[in-house]
C-alpha cells in the first residue's frame, strides 16, 4: 500500500471543504467525544493535525501512526473506499483497523475489468440473516463460496477493532496451492478493490444517563435540569429530569440559572400551564396565590388575590405563597383598604396610597380618612388643631401638648393666658408667668397678716364689763394654741369693739374669731366663728358691711376666753 496513496478514494471525508464538526462514538474512554476536522491540506502533526484524508489509512511503522486516520462525515451512511491496484498482485489478506466501532454491516467487492463489473468477495455483519438474508452464514467449504462472516462486526472493542479478509482461509485443505484455479484467485487482476460499509446498529450509540442523539451528544427531552457531560464515574448529575410540578412537559437548560443556584438546578420549564410561572412552574402568576389547601401540582391550586387595587402594590398583587397583600407605604389593613393613622384620601394613582393629614401632630388624634378633616384632641381647637382651647397654652411652641395656664388666683386678673407663651395677665406688682410672685420691693402677706388682739379692744357701749386681762390658764401638759399669752375674759352679755383701720383696699374679707370656753380642762374645746366682711373706704371713714355666711349669729358661752380675731382676705 505504501506509495499508492494517489489510488485511494472515499465517497465521504470530513473537512474536505473546510472545518467541520464530528463525533467519534468509539472514543468512550476519553472525556471529549466531539472534535473538529479540517482536511483541506494533508495531515501534519504540527501544522495540520486535524486533517483526516483517506491516505491516512495506509499503515506505516511511524511511532505516530495512530495519531492520524481517515474520518468520514457524520450522518453520511453507506460510505465506500476504493483502491485501484492498476496491475496484477498476489493477494493474501486484507486487515482494516477502525478508529471507532467496526461497521455493523459491510462487504468487499473486486473488479477484474477496471470497474465495469463487480463481484462480491466477502460479506461481514453482526447479524447476517438481518442484513444479508440471501447469503449463508455457514463456514465456507471452498475458496469459491461467498459467505457472510459475523466474527468481525461485534460492538466490542469500541476502538482499534479489526476486519480481516484472508484469500486462503487456513480451514481449507488445499493440496496444491499452485493449481491454476487457486492461482487465479491469488493472482487475479485486482485492478480495483472496494469495500462498502455503513453504520446501522453500533453506529447509533445505545445512550444511557438520560442522553440522546446519534452520538449521545445531548440530553434526553425533559432532562435539562443539569448539563450534558461525557460519561464517567459519576453519572448521577448528568441530564437530570426537570421538575415542572406537572404544569409543563418541556424544558431547557439555562447555564446562568445553574450557576446562580450553585449547580443545584439549571432546568427552566417552557410554557407553564394552569396559571403557573417560574423556572419550575412553582409560582402562581401575578394576582394569584397558592391555595394552602391544595398541592402544588394541583392544576386548580392558584386562586385570585383579595387585595384592594388602590391600596396594594401593583394594583392588587399579593404574596404568591401566602396570599398576603403587600400594602403601599401609607396604607394598612389585611386587604390594604384603609389609610394609616394620620393619612387620608386612598387613591390608586397615588404611589404611596394616601396623603398625610395636615393636622397639627400634637393637637390632633388623626383626620377623617375620606375628607382629611382634622379630629382635635380635647385640649386643642382650630381647623388644623393647631391652637389650644381657652385656659391652655403651648401647642406648637413645645414638645408637649396643651398645658393649663394655671394662673395664680390672687396674682392674676383672670384664668386665661397667652396661647403662645402661657403668660397670665398680672395685677400690679405681681410678676411671673403665673403672676404668683411679687415684684421687686413687694411681698405677699400671710393669711393672718391682719391680726387684732382682744386685749386691745374696747367694750361696746351699754354692754356689761368684759372682765379683766389675765395670763393663759393652760397647764404644763397643754400647749398654747394662740400666739401671745394674754387673754380677755368676757362675761355673759358683754361685748367687744375691734378697731380695724389698716386695710389697704376695698374688697371682700373673711373674719375669723378665735375663743376658748372656760370649762374643765379635761374637755376643753375651741370654736371659730366666720363672717364674710366687705370693707371699703370713703373719703371720711372706713365702713364695714357684714354679709351673713355660716354661724353669723349665735351667743358665745359665758366665761369664754377671747384670744383674738383676724381678717382673711378673700380672693
Amino acid at each position: 500500500m505504501v506509495g499508492r496513496a494517489a489510488q485511494l478514494s472515499a465517497s465521504s471525508t470530513c473537512g474536505l471543504d473546510g472545518p467541520q464538526n464530528y463525533c467519534i462514538i468509539g472514543y468512550l474512554e476519553t472525556e471529549q467525544k466531539c472534535f473538529t476536522c479540517d482536511s483541506r491540506l494533508p495531515y501534519n502533526r504540527y501544522n495540520n493535525p486535524n486533517s483526516h484524508r483517506i491516505e491516512n489509512i495506509i499503515t506505516t511503522f511511524d511511532p505516530e501512526r495512530k495519531m492520524k486516520w481517515w474520518q468520514s462525515e457524520n450522518g453520511v451512511h453507506e460510505v465506500s473506499i476504493q483502491l485501484d491496484l492498476e496491475t496484477v498482485f498476489q493477494f493474501s489478506h486484507l486487515v482494516l483497523t477502525f478508529k471507532s466501532f467496526r461497521p455493523v454491516a459491510m462487504l468487499i467487492e473486486r473488479s477484474k475489468d477496471f470497474g465495469r463489473s463487480w463481484k462480491v468477495f466477502r460479506y461481514f455483519a453482526d447479524d447476517c440473516s438481518l442484513h444479508f438474508p440471501s447469503v449463508t452464514a455457514d463456514p465456507a467449504d471452498s475458496i469459491d463460496d461467498i459467505i457472510c462472516d459475523s466474527r468481525y462486526s461485534g460492538s466490542e472493542p469500541s476502538t482499534d477493532g479489526e476486519v480481516v479478509l484472508k484469500a486462503l482461509d487456513p480451514v481449507f485443505e488445499i493440496e496444491n496451492p499452485y493449481a491454476p484455479n487457486i492461482q487465479g484467485e491469488l493472482l487475479s487482476k485486482l485492478y480495483t478493490l472496494q469495500s462498502v460499509f455503513c453504520f446501522q446498529v453500533h453506529g447509533r450509540c445505545v445512550c444511557q444517563h438520560n442522553t440522546a442523539g446519534e452520538n449521545c451528544e445531548r440530553c434526553l427531552d425533559f432532562h435539562h435540569d443539569s448539563p450534558w457531560r461525557p460519561g464517567g464515574e459519576n453519572t448521577a448529575n448528568i441530564c437530570r429530569r426537570c421538575n415542572c410540578h406537572d404544569h409543563s412537559d418541556s424544558c431547557h437548560f439555562d447555564a446562568a440559572r445553574f450557576r446562580a443556584t450553585g449547580g443545584v438546578s439549571g432546568g427552566v420549564c417552557d410554557g407553564c400551564l394552569h396559571d403557573r410561572t417560574g423556572p419550575q412552574c412553582e409560582q402562581c402568576r401575578p394576582f394569584l396565590y397558592q391555595d394552602p389547601q391544595r398541592a402544588r401540582e394541583d392544576p386548580h391550586a392558584c386562586i385570585p388575590c383579595d387585595c384592594d387595587p388602590a391600596g396594594s402594590q401593583g394594583g392588587g398583587l399579593c404574596d404568591a405563597l401566602s396570599g398576603r397583600c403587600v400594602c403601599k407605604e401609607n396604607v394598612e389593613g389585611e386587604r390594604c383598604d384603609r389609610c394609616k393613622r394620620g393619612f387620608f384620601g386612598l387613591r390608586q394613582d397615588d404611589p404611596a396610597g394616601c396623603q398625610a393629614c395636615r393636622c397639627h401632630s400634637l393637637g390632633s388624634v388623626g383626620c377623617d380618612q375620606l375628607t382629611g378633616s382634622c379630629e382635635c384632641d380635647h385640649l386643642a381647637a382650630g381647623s388644623l388643631c393647631d391652637r389650644c382651647v381657652e385656659g391652655f397654652w403651648g401647642l406648637g411652641n413645645s414638645v408637649y401638648q396643651c398645658s393649663p395656664c394655671d394662673c395664680d388666683i390672687g396674682g392674676a386678673q383672670g384664668t386665661t393666658c397667652s396661647p403662645e407663651d402661657g403668660q397670665c395677665l398680672c395685677f400690679p406688682n405681681m410678676i411671673g408667668r403665673r403672676c404668683s410672685d411679687p415684684a421687686p420691693g413687694y411681698f405677699l402677706p400671710s393669711l393672718n397678716y391682719f391680726l387684732y388682739e382682744a386685749e386691745l379692744t374696747a367694750p361696746l357701749p351699754g354692754s356689761l364689763s368684759s372682765g379683766g386681762l389675765g395670763d393663759s390658764p393652760a397647764g404644763a401638759d397643754q400647749p398654747v394654741t394662740w400666739t401671745g399669752l394674754g387673754l380677755v375674759r368676757v362675761v355673759d352679755g358683754a361685748g367687744l369693739r375691734f378697731t380695724v383701720d389698716n386695710l389697704p383696699s376695698s374688697m371682700e374679707y373673711q373674719l375669723v374669731i378665735r375663743y376658748e370656753p372656760e370649762v374643765s380642762r379635761t374637755s376643753a374645746w375651741s370654736w371659730s366663728w366666720f363672717w364674710s366682711w366687705f370693707w371699703f373706704r370713703s373719703s371720711s371713714d372706713i365702713h364695714l358691711c357684714i354679709t351673713q355666711k355660716e354661724g353669723a349669729t349665735g351667743r358665745i358661752p359665758g366665761g369664754s376666753q377671747w384670744r383674738r380675731e383676724r381678717l382673711i382676705e378673700r380672693h
